[in-house]
């Protein structure tokens, strides 16, 4: 498994548990680096993307409510579909140097690994148009 599948695992593995036991995401990410003794790279690239879901928390909430409230109902969404979609949220917008087929692609292995298999449908769906619109905000020189 590559060094920045590894650290989206354990990034998403954190997240959950963080969600469910409510202790601080950063906390429970080094708690999970260390168990596993990660190579530094991973460490690295998992403490990077927790924190930029973690710094932009509310516009990530806010842009998959956007995206997720013509077709579905945000509040139907299980968890780790909304970690899910979170992490991908955030290197779409907060990662250009990271591919969108890439960060689609990455999400959608954590989804069949982790979710219903109807779920992969739908994750891929919203990280479609998120990407869209962050390509569109590119070209134009908005963010989106």
């Amino acid at each position: 498994m590559g060094k920045r599948r590894k650290g989206r695992e354990i990034v998403l593995q954190s997240m959950y548990a963080s969600m469910i036991s409510g202790s601080p995401l950063p906390d429970v990410l080094e708690d999970q680096l260390q168990r596993r003794e990660s190579a530094p790279e991973t460490a690295e690239f998992a403490r990077q993307l927790a924190g930029k879901v973690k710094a932009h928390s509310a516009d990530i909430d806010r842009w998959l409510k956007s995206l997720v409230t013509s077709s579905w109902d945000p509040d139907r969404l299980g968890s780790l579909e909304i970690v899910i979609l979170s992490m991908g949220l955030a290197e779409l917008r907060y990662s250009p140097d990271v591919p969108h087929p890439v960060v689609i692609n990455e999400a959608l292995d954590l989804t069949h690994r982790y979710c219903e298999g109807s779920a992969v449908g739908f994750v891929n769906g919203v990280l479609d148009k998120a990407a869209a619109e962050v390509a569109a905000g590119r070209a134009t020189g908005e963010q989106t």
